[in-house]
């Protein structure tokens, strides 16, 4: 739940060490009615059944959310004797595979994609307000950070390049589906804009855009009465990228009014009694694109947080967190770090907000000896518990190696 330049400079950084190797990944899945196992299905296309269905259906609201999160790659830290005449300010590089999805629907969307449109007869479904976003980018990023400042204080600051892969959204601000009472009809009602990336190039390796972010890190630590304690602020992934002119826009206003085809005969089932209906026609018609550039804001993250350490084998630590641009609601957490040793620690961690509703964590932190230091935690661990009930799944994992 912490800040990328915060993972990088962590209080296990030992003043002896001038270098730091290391390796994270993270991944992050929840949603305020869709579980664990009807997300798990549905994304590897295993057979979604009634009783999953209707799982999930007891869950529905009148809007939900569902967010994914994705970020993995390599980073080097190299502390610096001085640099522009300041002392302990240290010098990063990051490399990045990044991804991030999150969709807001109605109740009516649930039913009518999972059960049909046969239950809407002679009703209009409503999808108002339906969204989603699809970006996946690459980041290489470089940055400063300060272990002393006025007084034990912490800075760190980060620019980023980014490579734009892919990106698709879908914004529906009025969507109202009517079928006719005999089901011989269906009128679409749309107010809505859909912008998508490049669709020939796709992949790793595809360049569809260019942007830049920045990172802001800041500590400070003091005492209280209860013990020492620490102010934590970030922002993170503040800036934008700007897909070249071969993606796709629409902007969307009006009714699509469809009642299907005639066959008055078997031997009329020739390819152009279909050629009129096809998949792309339908499409042209519904939605006509043209290609334009898009400038597309990142998903910014703010942290704020507040350590206390109770005592000698105990810190508590408590946390919001916000991300802009996205379905997200603010998360509140309550973080208990439990110290065995120096070398080894445990934590749990209760939250509410994100793109669910209840989180519930556990983290190990082990010093191995030699300089190597493995950090894992899920922040999210009801999903792999209680899949058929619970929708969040997360996991973290940071490897580091520290150079003397």
């Amino acid at each position: 739940m912490e800040a990328q330049i915060s993972a990088i400079f962590s209080d296990e950084f030992p003043d002896s060490s001038k270098t730091r190797v290391g390796l994270i990944g993270d991944f992050g899945i929840n949603s305020t009615a869709l579980t664990s196992q009807f997300i798990s299905k549905f994304y590897n296309g295993g057979f979604i059944n009634t009783e999953l269905k209707n799982q999930v259906l007891s869950r529905v609201k009148n809007m939900n959310t569902v967010g994914v999160d994705l970020n993995y790659g390599i980073y080097l830290g190299l502390k610096l004797d001085s640099l522009f005449h300041k002392k302990n300010v240290s010098l990063f590089f990051s490399m990045r595979d990044r991804a991030h999805f999150d969709a807001r629907f109605s109740n009516d969307f649930y039913k009518v994609g999972f059960y049909g449109n046969a239950a809407y007869a002679g009703k209009t479904a409503n999808f108002n307000d339906f969204n989603l976003t699809y970006l996946r980018y690459q980041q290489l990023q470089i940055g400063l950070f300060s272990s002393k400042y006025d007084s034990a204080a912490r800075w760190g600051i980060a620019v980023s390049i980014l490579k734009g892969e892919q990106y698709a959204t879908i914004f529906a601000q009025k969507a109202e589906l009517y079928t006719s009472e005999d089901g011989q009809y269906i009128d679409f009602n749309t107010s809505m804009q859909v912008a998508q990336s490049d669709t020939a190039k796709k992949g790793i390796g595809a360049f569809n855009g260019i942007g830049a972010s920045v990172d802001i890190y800041f500590e400070a630590p003091f005492s209280t009465r209860f013990g020492n304690s620490k102010l934590r602020v970030s922002v993170a992934d503040i800036g934008a990228i700007k897909f070249n002119s071969r993606s796709l826009y629409l902007n969307q206003d009006s009714v699509f009014h469809y009642s299907g085809f005639q066959v008055n005969s078997i031997y009329d089932l020739q390819d152009s009694t279909f050629a009129s209906s096809s998949q792309d026609s339908i499409i042209k018609n519904i939605a006509p694109f043209k290609k334009q550039s898009l400038s597309v804001t990142l998903p910014s993250t703010l942290n704020l947080t507040y350590e206390t350490r109770l005592s000698k084998h105990f810190e508590m630590t408590e946390g919001i967190r916000y991300v802009f641009n996205g379905n997200y609601h603010l998360l509140t957490y309550l973080k208990g770090n439990f110290i065995i040793n120096q070398k080894f620690s445990v934590s749990a961690t209760f939250g509410y907000g994100g793109y669910g509703k209840f989180n519930y964590g556990l983290g190990m932190f082990a010093n191995l000896g030699k300089g190597i230091i493995i950090y894992a935690c899920s922040n999210n661990i009801e999903g792999f518990i209680a899949p058929k009930k619970a929708c969040g799944r997360a996991a973290y994992i940071s490897l580091v190696k520290n150079f003397k």
